[in-house]
C-alpha cells in the first residue's frame, strides 16, 4: 500500500485525530440503526437509517487514510447511552455530528495531500448537514417516545 505525503512530525497526530474520527463514526453506524428501531413516525426513521449510511462512508474514508499514512484503524465506539427517552439519545448524536465536525476539519487542516484535504473538507460539509437532520429530528420527536 502506497503512503500519502505528509509534513514528517504531523503524521502520528494526524493518525490519533482519524482514530478519533473511526470512533465517533463507528459509534453513529453502530447507533442509528438501533435508535431507528424506536421510532414510529416513517420518515424520520429512514432519516436515522440514512445518518447510519453516510456514517459508515466517512468510517471508511478515515479508515483507508490511517492505513495510507501508515497507521492501524481502531475499530471502537461508544456504548449505547442508558436512557429511556429517544430525546437524550438524539441529543447525544447531536453532539457526535458536531464532534464529527470538528475532528473533519482539524484533519483537513493538518492533512498535507491535496486529495485528502478535499475528503476530509467534504465530509466537514456533510456534517453539517447531518446536525440539521438531526436537529430536524429532536424537532419532529416528541418526549413520549420512550424506549
Amino acid at each position: 500500500m502506497k503512503k500519502v505525503k505528509t509534513a514528517k512530525d504531523a503524521s502520528p497526530r494526524i493518525i490519533e485525530l482519524l482514530n478519533q474520527v473511526l470512533k465517533v463514526e463507528y459509534s453513529l453506524i453502530i447507533h442509528y440503526p438501533r435508535i431507528a428501531s424506536y421510532i414510529d413516525d416513517e420518515e424520520t426513521k429512514e432519516t436515522a437509517v440514512r445518518l447510519g449510511e453516510y456514517s459508515t462512508r466517512h468510517a471508511d474514508v478515515a479508515a483507508k487514510a490511517i492505513r495510507e499514512l501508515g497507521g492501524k484503524p481502531i475499530w471502537n465506539f461508544d456504548p449505547f447511552p442508558e436512557v429511556d427517552s429517544i430525546i437524550p439519545i438524539f441529543r447525544i448524536q447531536l453532539n457526535k455530528e458536531k464532534q464529527a465536525l470538528n475532528l473533519h476539519t482539524e484533519a483537513a487542516n493538518l492533512v498535507t495531500n491535496p486529495v485528502l484535504r478535499d475528503k476530509f473538507t467534504q465530509m466537514a460539509k456533510e456534517e453539517k448537514e447531518h446536525i440539521k437532520l438531526v436537529e430536524t429530528i429532536l424537532s419532529r420527536v416528541g418526549d413520549k417516545q420512550v424506549l
